[in-house]
C-alpha cells in the first residue's frame, strides 16, 4: 500500500495546438499506433489529442509512446485489441499536438465529483432480489478553488479555454511522479468570492469531454 499527500500536487491547462494532421490508419493493439497522412513532430513524451471513430477513444488527450517517430505514432496506454468496443478499420480521425502549457498556481483546493456507474434495473417478476446492470458512467466534473489574481500568468490561458467553449487539455502531476491528462470543457468564474477577513478566491469549473488517462510515471 502506498499513500500520497496532496502537497505538491501540480495543474497545468493546455495553451497551444498544432494544426490537426489526419489520422490515415489506427491499429487494434495492446498499445494502439497511428499513421498520419503527413510527419507530426510528436516526440515521445508529449501530449496530443485525439479524435477517432471509436467513441472509446474520441476526444481523449494521450502520451506519445516509444516507437513514435515520423508518421507513427504509438499511444501510450491505449489497448485497442478488444475489436467488439474498437472495431477493425473505423477508429480513424485525427491528431493535433499540445504545442505548450500553462501551469496553475495559488490553487486552494480542487474537487472532482461523477463518473460513477448508472445501473438499469433488470428485475424479473419471479425475482425476490432487485438486479441491476451496469450501463454508462455519469459525466465527470472537477471544481478548482484558487486564490483570485486576475494578473496571474495562466488567468488568460484559463479565460481563453472558457470563452472557447471547447475541450482543451487537463494536465496534472502527483508528487508520486504518476501523472493524469484529460480533456474537459473549462468555465472560469470571473467575480471572486468574497468572505469578511478571508482572502478572496474564484473558481475554475471543468467537465471532462472523454475518460481521462492515468499514467504511473
Amino acid at each position: 500500500m502506498a499513500i500520497t499527500l496532496s502537497t505538491g500536487v501540480s495543474m497545468q491547462v493546455a495553451k497551444t495546438y498544432a494544426a490537426s494532421i489526419a489520422v490515415s490508419t489506427l491499429t487494434n493493439a495492446s498499445t494502439a499506433v497511428a499513421t498520419t497522412a503527413s510527419a507530426h513532430s510528436i516526440a515521445v513524451g508529449e501530449f496530443f489529442e485525439i479524435t477517432s471513430g471509436w467513441g472509446l477513444l474520441d476526444k481523449r488527450v494521450i502520451r506519445a509512446g516509444a516507437g513514435t517517430t515520423g508518421s507513427t505514432l504509438y499511444l501510450e496506454g491505449i489497448n485497442t485489441t478488444d475489436t467488439s468496443k474498437y472495431p477493425a478499420g473505423t477508429g480513424i480521425g485525427s491528431i493535433r499536438k499540445i504545442g505548450a502549457w500553462t501551469a496553475l498556481s495559488q490553487v486552494k483546493g480542487l474537487s472532482a465529483s461523477g463518473g460513477d456507474m448508472q445501473f438499469a434495473n433488470v428485475t424479473a417478476i419471479d425475482d425476490v432480489v432487485a438486479k441491476q446492470v451496469p450501463t454508462i458512467r455519469n459525466a465527470v466534473s472537477m471544481n478548482i478553488d484558487v486564490y483570485d489574481d486576475p494578473t496571474l500568468t495562466w488567468y488568460a490561458d484559463v479565460s481563453a479555454a472558457s470563452d472557447a467553449r471547447s475541450p482543451y487539455g487537463l494536465l496534472m502531476a502527483f508528487p508520486n511522479g504518476s501523472k493524469l491528462v484529460a480533456n474537459a470543457y473549462w468555465s472560469l468564474q470571473r467575480v471572486p468570492s468574497v468572505t469578511i477577513n478571508e482572502a478572496m478566491t474564484s473558481q475554475i469549473s471543468l467537465s471532462y469531454a472523454a475518460e481521462p488517462v492515468r499514467y504511473a510515471s
